[in-house]
């Protein structure tokens, strides 16, 4: 039996929405392809080898959450950036994306260096961008919808874009797209349960992961997660129309 260890990084810091439940969704999927997982929830001055991990999951935090694994986070720049070069799997969401650029700027222009894997600066803003979102993805065969509430933004981004938005707010506003896709790294300010409500974004990032391993994929068939997904939609798109 092939087996997969995901670090759950800051677990404890970096969970405001659901972050749990998305590392349990990608452990449901993966033990249904009979796949050994194992879980190591990981935070600061944890000892990792991350020679030892697949798959890398990092969610979203308060501000003060952010610069605590942030200072952490920089002592652990080099072993990051070989990890990713190295193909590991890095799934990203909400601020949590503020790490990967190469600054984090406050609204008081106190700038942090971050970890520099791409080029964009994120920035601090005094303004919440708030609700829920429609987006769209390349060769996905329906929509991702999930929520923000985030008070930071991205400049400067010439990476390829995770998604494009069908009714919402990008990096940044006035932008059409939202989130970073390079290699087998997955960001979004996309919140939580990502993976949750998305089944079908789920079932191509289960794809990827196991054709990476060369094993069979087998289809989703998970009945009530699909049915929930189609009734959560209607109701948001209909919400959408209505405004």
């Amino acid at each position: 039996m092939e087996t997969i260890k995901i670090a759950h990084l800051y677990y404890d810091l970096m969970n405001l929405y659901g972050e749990h439940g998305n590392v349990r969704c990608l452990t449901h999927h993966l033990e249904s392809h009979d796949v050994r997982v194992i879980v190591h929830n990981l935070s600061i001055d944890d000892k990792i080898k991350f020679d030892d991990y697949d798959i890398f999951y990092i969610g979203s935090g308060s501000k003060e959450s952010f610069l605590l694994s942030l200072n952490d986070l920089m002592k652990r720049k080099e072993d990051i950036i070989k990890a990713y070069n190295k193909n590991k799997f890095f799934f990203v969401t909400g601020n949590a994306l503020d790490f990967f650029g190469e600054s984090f700027t406050t609204v008081d222009d106190v700038k942090y260096e971050t970890l520099g894997l791409f080029k964009y600066q994120s920035y601090e803003t005094d303004f919440r961008i708030v609700g829920e979102q429609v987006f769209e993805m390349k060769d996905l065969k329906d929509e991702v919808i999930g929520f923000e509430n985030r008070n930071s933004v991205l400049k400067n981004v010439h990476e390829k874009n995770l998604f494009t938005i069908k009714s919402g707010t990008g990096y940044a506003p006035n932008e059409t797209k939202d989130g970073i896709l390079k290699k087998h790294f997955y960001g979004t300010y996309l919140l939580g349960p990502l993976f949750i409500r998305n089944p079908y974004f789920t079932e191509k990032i289960i794809k990827e992961i196991l054709k990476q391993r060369k094993l069979e994929y087998k289809p989703f068939e998970d009945e009530i997660e699909i049915t929930a997904y189609h009734e959560y939609q209607k109701n948001l798109l209909n919400e959408k129309e209505d405004e």
